[in-house]
């Protein structure tokens, strides 16, 4: 019997509603997340999915200020496992995708558009869209009014030097 494995992230039955599209196609599916994890989303399909398709789940309930998978508007996955949830003639299918990237934007699979990471809260932000400080901080928009809350004085400059890296 093989020993126990445990996961690296805990999971959390969370079901939420979601729209996917694999990899380039821009035709989206709707469907639900059953839980979640920091690193990955397990969700219902109705087709078999094959380890290593990339996709991108769109978040119905988009809700920033909240903790969850709903924080993040969109989500750029890997498929790592799927299995039939029913037996035939039933098609119903769940899907263990891995997060890859997370964003406040609807992220394009495999996208033609360049892409930063905000150097606040890691998401990817469309080169476009990035916001800069005035130490050249790139933010997405979202931390940006929050960066931009700050009241000026020593909370300000600590965090914009923690922002750029030079937090010594």
């Amino acid at each position: 019997m093989p020993p126990y494995i445990q996961r690296e992230h805990p999971r959390s039955a969370f079901e939420v509603p979601i729209k996917y599209s694999v990899s380039n196609s821009s035709a989206y599916r709707c469907t639900r997340v059953l839980n979640s994890s920091a690193a990955g989303l397990c969700f219902e399909t109705d087709h078999m999915m094959a380890p290593e398709d990339e996709i991108c789940v769109v978040m119905d309930n988009y809700a920033p200020d909240q903790p969850g998978p709903e924080r993040f508007r969109s989500y750029l996955t890997r498929i790592r496992w799927a299995q039939r949830r029913s037996a035939p003639p039933h098609e119903d299918f769940i899907a263990g995708a891995q997060i890859v990237a997370c964003s406040h934007e609807v992220l394009i699979p495999s996208g033609e558009e360049r892409c930063h990471r905000c150097d606040m809260c890691g998401a990817l932000v469309q080169e476009c869209r990035l916001q800069c400080t005035e130490e050249n901080a790139q933010l997405c928009g979202s931390c940006h009014q929050h960066y931009r809350a700050i009241p000026e004085g020593k909370i300000s400059e600590c965090v914009e030097r923690f922002l750029i890296g030079n937090v010594v």
